[in-house]
């Protein structure tokens, strides 16, 4: 019985310990800790899973931080706290025949669905420039100034 207790007791603490990484960060919040203590929220989030709520402020095809082909989403505002955060979604990542589509302006990205064959058989909006979103990855580095986190996936619309 003891055991048993032990056991519900743990499962219950990992339980918990999971649903606090799922809750969103705001990327101020982030932010403001990777100015204040840079070493100590790297320590912090280092192999963790991250879901961070902010506006998008640019879109960009690939990203030199990782080899993977790659979406660069970059969180933050013009009179924002320090860093911005990158969130990298990786191709890979995709359902096969789908891919991401940057139109040159660089303000939104859509998410095509191809045929065996090659040929568009569907095309939705991913995300734009402006849009408040929710985002769910793995923490990389900081790198170059940037909190960048990888292989992410949208889990939806910030709450406002």
């Amino acid at each position: 019985m003891k055991n048993l207790l032990s056991l519900l007791f743990f499962a219950s603490l990992a339980s918990q310990s999971l649903q606090a990484q799922d809750a969103p960060v705001d990327w101020q919040t982030l932010a403001s800790e990777f100015a204040q203590d840079a070493a100590a929220a790297e320590a912090k989030y280092q192999g963790k899973m991250i879901t961070v709520a902010g506006p998008v402020s640019s879109i960009a095809q690939g990203d030199m931080t990782t080899d993977e082909v790659s979406l660069a989403v970059v969180l933050s505002a013009a009179n924002g706290p320090g860093p911005d955060v990158k969130c990298l979604f990786q191709s890979a990542d995709l359902p096969v025949n789908t891919e991401f589509n940057l139109p040159d302006d660089g303000s939104e990205v859509l998410l095509l669905k191809r045929d065996p064959a090659g040929n568009v058989i569907s095309s939705q909006p991913f995300v734009q420039t402006g849009q408040q979103v929710t985002v769910s990855g793995s923490f990389l580095s900081y790198d170059a100034g940037d909190i960048v986190i990888q292989h992410c996936r949208m889990t939806g619309p910030a709450s406002e």
